[in-house]
């Protein structure tokens, strides 16, 4: 298992609405139950926080290419899952 985390607060991701995540684990399990205002409010046609945050401090710019090209939750679970347990 891959191990992707931060220990800087100033890297955590920041839900809208409440929440941070310190580690693309956390970002998985968050993503198996997150509302979908929150999910939609991070992830549009406008932009894609979760694919920024894995490429500019998670440092895997592969992953995040890979998730920009996708607006689905599931398969951004799956990538994810991929990436995470390979």
């Amino acid at each position: 298992m891959t191990t992707y985390a931060v220990t800087d607060p100033q890297k955590y991701f920041f839900l809208h609405g409440g929440g941070e995540l310190k580690s693309m684990e956390e970002l998985f399990m968050e993503l198996q139950t997150m509302d979908p205002a929150v999910y939609a409010h991070h992830v549009n046609d406008e932009r894609h926080d979760f694919a920024t945050w894995v490429r500019d401090v998670m440092g895997d710019r592969s992953l995040a290419r890979r998730m920009e090209m996708s607006r689905d939750r599931d398969e951004m679970l799956k990538l994810l899952f991929i990436n995470l347990f390979r």
